[in-house]
């Protein structure tokens, strides 16, 4: 009997484009589906062997799904198609089990090796996208690159204060001040007290 599969995204040109990558002599398509409850309803009323879902998806995404799956449905299968390449998201799924990741602008032969390695009880994550997570897991934990002495007066230089009045209030020189702002924007990679801000609030430093 063909494996049969399940697609999950909620965007439908891209179940039509998948659906179409597929091999019909080798898969069957159960159904393709644009929401994740929907998804639960099909695992309800049938027999499912692999799931190719999205990460990103309105009301309950797709990490949420995963749970359920796992939770209801242990045999299953589950490819992650998603545009996602962030650290923390590939991981959170490899904790949660999945079987593949790739990412969405992937060859179509990412897909078919990912299902061959299905059929073989290993694990797939695409080339380009083991790459990228090697570069990045190199990367030093951004707001870790910054000493709390930095932190500080980051917090200040979101505040608009001046460096004089930075100085004033730390009770420092505004040479060391200035010295201080000079390696928070290098270290940051920020160039604008704009950029800083916006670092600033998406890693929680202030």
């Amino acid at each position: 009997m063909n494996n049969r599969i399940l697609i999950v995204d909620d965007h439908k040109v891209l179940v039509d484009g998948i659906k179409n990558i597929i091999p019909k002599e080798q898969y069957q398509i159960i159904a393709g589906v644009t929401k994740a409850e929907e998804a639960l309803q099909v695992l309800h009323d049938t027999e499912i062997d692999i799931l190719i879902t999205d990460i990103r998806m309105p009301t309950m995404n797709g990490i949420e799904l995963i749970k359920e799956v796992k939770k209801h449905h242990p045999k299953i299968k589950i490819i992650i198609l998603s545009m996602s390449d962030e650290k923390s998201t590939v991981l959170d799924c490899i904790q949660l089990g999945v079987n593949a990741y790739i990412t969405k602008n992937m060859c179509h032969n990412d897909l078919s090796v990912a299902l061959k390695h299905l059929k073989e009880d290993k694990f797939y994550l695409s080339n380009e996208l083991a790459g990228i997570l090697v570069r990045k897991v190199n990367e030093p934990d951004r707001p870790n690159m910054l000493t709390p002495r930095e932190k500080e007066i980051l917090a200040l230089i979101v505040d608009e204060l001046t460096n004089r009045e930075i100085a004033e209030r730390l009770f420092i020189s505004e040479r060391t001040v200035e010295s201080h702002r000079k390696n928070i924007y290098r270290k940051t990679g920020q160039e604008s007290l704009v950029g800083l801000i916006k670092f600033a609030l998406e890693y929680s430093l202030v």
